[in-house]
């Protein structure tokens, strides 16, 4: 009922009209009531025209509360100044006073409040029949009600437009993030898989008059790497597609994936000598995704560019996180062209994670990255 009401404010309004404007002539015309004779003025088309004019205009009142609410009050007012029966169309105007509290600002409230109270009191003077000073307490402290409820609808309605633009603004942000994430994944997956697949492809052209076996082995290695990426980019796909976070397709990588992803490392030329001292399971998945995702873009800048002739990767619980390690013996940060979007990547989903990313030289030269992410370590459920 409130959704169909608020859909048809104008339909409301116009209805809201109608049964002021009923209410008004059935009450002003004594129906149902006993008036002694000669009390009020009899009613004539001035009458009917000024109760009119106090009900009518409230199908505009959303619109402009302000004129609805003086056009009212003063018709309001002159019927019963001319001494006419002014029936139940002094509360009526709570209407009015309740939709300019409730629509305008504050002091525009107060000052309609204040307008009624002066007008009450001209009244009372006025010597208006059946106008004393309790009505005119009750009167008034019925508009103040009406302004107070105004306000607090208000105050409400901007709190919940607050909290409406809270969750848009958190759609947005979410959106956002699922679109850099999604970004992150697929560069991961398409510099790898072509890195591999350059690799292999450079092999196979060189020795496939040679040693086709060994030119064999390297185009099952680029069948391997492509059916492999492809079935990654159909499970991104999935999520943006049906629009869920997590896809059904495949499973995303994790650290148990990271003696495949060294095999297919080595098989493309790169030998890879994995330590991993954890136990996966008892790592959170999004931690092991990112751990993943950091060794899969280290290898490959190895491979591409490093001019490596072997790798290491250690993955261990220590101090409270995860640390992974990856080293290379090749030209080290001043002969290699890693870096670009690949560093910047494993960057950002270590800052996810608030850990630390640490690359350059190592122990013994080459290439080195170190990133530590923090989780707690308790037993996964």
């Amino acid at each position: 009922m409130q959704r169909w009401v608020r859909a048809r404010p104008l339909l409301v309004d116009a209805v809201l009209a109608v049964g002021l404007a009923l209410a008004g002539l059935l009450t002003t015309a004594g129906v149902g009531t006993t008036q002694p004779e000669g009390l009020y003025a009899r009613p004539d088309a001035l009458a009917l025209t000024l109760v009119l004019v106090a009900t009518l205009p409230y199908a505009a009142r959303r619109k402009a509360p302000v004129p609805v609410f003086i056009i009212t009050t003063a018709a309001v007012t002159a019927l019963m100044l001319l001494g006419y029966n002014e029936g139940a169309l002094p509360w009526v105007l709570l209407v009015g006073t309740y939709t300019v509290a409730a629509h305008r600002p504050v002091r525009e409230a107060v000052a309609a409040t204040a307008l009624v109270a002066v007008l009450l009191v001209v009244i009372l003077l006025a010597d208006v029949p059946r106008f004393g000073p309790g009505e005119l307490l009750t009167g008034f402290a019925a508009f103040v009600a009406a302004t107070l409820l105004g306000t607090a609808s208000q105050s409400r309605q901007h709190r919940l437009d607050a909290l409406e633009r809270q969750r848009e603004e958190a759609a947005l942000r979410a959106a956002a993030d699922e679109r850099l994430r999604i970004a992150q994944e697929l560069h991961d997956i398409v510099a790898h898989s072509l890195g591999v697949i350059a690799v292999q492809a450079g092999v196979g052209m060189h020795v496939i008059d040679t040693d086709p076996a060994e030119a064999k082995r390297s185009f099952e290695s680029i069948s391997h790497a492509s059916r492999s990426s492809l079935a990654e980019i159909r499970r991104l796909l999935t999520v943006v597609r049906s629009g869920q976070t997590r896809a059904a397709y495949i499973p995303a990588p994790g650290l148990s994936d990271l003696p495949q992803l060294v095999d297919d490392v080595t098989a493309a030329g790169l030998p890879v000598e994995l330590d991993v001292r954890v136990d996966p399971d008892g790592v959170p998945r999004s931690v092991g995704l990112a751990a993943f995702r950091i060794v899969q873009e280290a290898l490959t800048n190895s491979m591409r560019h490093a001019g490596a002739s072997r790798a290491t990767v250690r993955v261990e619980y220590e101090r409270g996180g995860l640390v992974v390690e990856v080293s290379d013996d090749g030209r080290g940060p001043n002969g290699s062209k890693s870096g670009g979007h690949g560093l910047v990547g494993m960057r950002e989903r270590v800052a996810v994670h608030g850990g630390s990313l640490e690359t350059g030289s190592g122990v013994a030269g080459g290439f080195r990255v170190l990133a530590r992410l923090p989780y707690d370590r308790e037993p996964m459920g």
